[in-house]
């Protein structure tokens, strides 16, 4: 999460002032996202499928959803402002990969989960408290526009949002 917010604000500064000392720092932030977690870095393996980058890089893997988030819109600012063939493009469509076919794990049919450590080390799940299920609509909204989007980032920031209404999806 750090990384990318760090992305975020370098990028713009660079973008402000044109001075290449902020792109190249943010190129440096972006290291932590090619290296596995117990190696040091930020990079873990769901499932051995769908990379993920941690907002604590743990063994086993939390998957924390926010902060995934964040990093992706950190690697995104990066890779718009570099341009293509840059390592931030291709770290971020890899991350947009695993959200799309992960973020249904962490819809509960009345709010969202935190993270995914009930899956990777057991224990009751995680459910997210008011202000991060409210920072999670927030980034589907942010992804949806980024993105351009208005299926599932779109979609499902309306049902969390509904959530918040008190609606609840339909159970068996």
């Amino acid at each position: 999460m750090a990384q990318g917010q760090a992305m975020s604000l370098l990028t713009r500064a660079y973008r402000v002032t044109g001075d290449r000392r902020y792109l190249d720092a943010a190129r440096r932030a972006a290291g932590p996202f090619s290296v596995d977690s117990r190696d040091g870095g930020v990079r873990t393996l769901f499932q051995d499928k769908y990379v993920w980058y941690e907002e604590y890089p743990t063994v086993p893997s939390s998957l924390v959803l926010n902060g995934f988030i964040y990093s992706l819109m950190g690697l995104y600012d990066l890779w718009r402002t570099e341009g293509e063939g840059g390592e931030a493009g291709r770290l971020y469509a890899a991350g947009l990969t695993s959200l799309r076919a992960l973020l249904p794990l962490f819809d509960t049919g009345s709010g969202t989960l935190y993270d995914l450590r009930h899956v990777t080390g057991g224990g009751p799940p995680n459910l997210a408290r008011w202000d991060y299920h409210v920072t999670h609509v927030n980034q589907l909204l942010v992804l949806a526009t980024m993105e351009r989007e208005h299926t599932l980032f779109a979609e499902l920031a309306d049902r969390w949002t509904a959530y918040m209404r008190g609606h609840r999806a339909a159970h068996n």
